[in-house]
C-alpha cells in the first residue's frame, strides 16, 4: 500500500513507529546514540514548520520557511530526509527490520509533498531507495500504476536531463536506478502505454543499458507468463535493441 502524500500521515506514522523504537532502545544493554527520541523530536519540529508554512501560495511557502528557519526549503527537505535515514538505520541496529522499512518509505511522501511546493531534491538517494522498496512489495496493478505516477512526478519535477547531469560524480547513480525501476514498474502494470513511455526513456537516456534491460525483460515475459499486450511491447524493443547491429 502506498503512503498518502500528506504531512499529517508522516507525523502519525512517526508516532506509531517511534513508540516501539524508543521502548527497544530503553531496554538495550548498549547505549544508543543518537537516541530515537532526539531524532523523532527533530522530525516532529520540522513537520510542524512545514505544516505551518503551508497556508498560502508556493511563493509564500518558501518565504515562510525562510522566515521561520533561516534556511531554504531544499535544506529543510535534506535535513528531514537525513533524519529519516538515521531513524531507519537505528531501527536496523535495534533489530527492527520492519520498522526500518516503514521509516525508509516515509522519504517518499515527504519528498513528493515538498516537490509539489517547488522544492528541489539535490540528493535523491533516500526517495529512490523508498520507491524501490515499495515497488518490490506491490502486486496489485492499480497500486503499481499509482507508483508509476509518483515516479513520473518526481522525474518531471527535477527534469531527466538535469537529474542525470547531477550523477557525473555519483557512483550510485540514483536517477539511473529510478529510470530502470520505473520501466520495471511499468512492465508489471501490463499497460502498453506506460511501458512504451518508460522504455523510450531508457533508450533515449540510458542507451548503453537498453540491450541488457530488454534481454532480461524478455526472460521475465517467459518466466512469469505476462499477457500478450505486454509481451508485444517487450518483444518489439527486444528485437530492436538485442538483435542485428545493436549487439555490436
Amino acid at each position: 500500500m502506498l503512503p498518502p502524500i500528506d504531512i499529517c500521515h508522516i507525523a502519525q506514522r512517526l508516532d506509531e513507529l517511534g513508540e516501539e523504537l524508543q521502548r527497544v532502545s530503553d531496554e538495550s544493554v548498549e547505549p544508543v546514540e543518537p537516541t530515537p527520541r532526539a531524532l523523532l523530536t527533530g522530525l516532529e519540529r520540522l513537520l510542524d514548520v512545514l505544516h505551518a508554512a503551508d497556508s498560502g501560495s508556493r511563493l509564500d511557502f518558501a518565504r515562510q520557511i525562510q522566515q521561520t528557519t533561516g534556511s531554504d526549503p531544499e535544506l529543510i527537505l535534506e535535513h528531514g530526509l537525513r533524519l529519516i535515514v538515521q531513524l531507519a538505520e537505528l531501527a536496523q541496529r535495534l533489530s527492527l527490520p520492519n520498522h526500518a522499512l516503514a521509516l525508509e518509505r516515509l522519504a517518499l511522501p515527504l519528498s513528493v509533498w515538498m516537490l509539489r511546493r517547488n522544492c528541489e531534491l539535490p540528493h535523491p538517494e533516500p526517495v529512490v531507495n523508498a520507491l524501490a522498496r515499495l515497488a518490490n512489495g506491490l502486486r496489485q496493478p492499480e497500486a503499481l500504476v499509482e507508483l508509476y505516477g509518483l515516479m513520473n512526478e518526481i522525474m518531471d519535477a527535477i527534469g531527466i536531463e538535469r537529474a542525470l547531469e547531477l550523477e557525473t560524480d555519483n557512483p550510485a547513480r540514483p536517477w539511473r536506478v529510478l529510470l530502470i525501476n520505473r520501466a520495471i514498474v511499468a512492465t508489471r502494470t501490463h499497460q502498453p502505454v506506460l511501458m512504451e513511455a518508460a522504455f523510450q526513456t531508457i533508450v533515449e537516456y540510458l542507451p548503453e543499458e537498453a540491450p541488457d534491460f530488454f534481454r532480461e525483460g524478455m526472460g521475465q515475459m517467459e518466466a512469469l507468463d505476462y499477457p500478450p499486450q505486454a509481451r508485444e511491447v517487450m518483444q518489439r524493443y527486444f528485437d530492436l535493441w538485442c538483435s542485428g547491429q545493436r549487439l555490436h
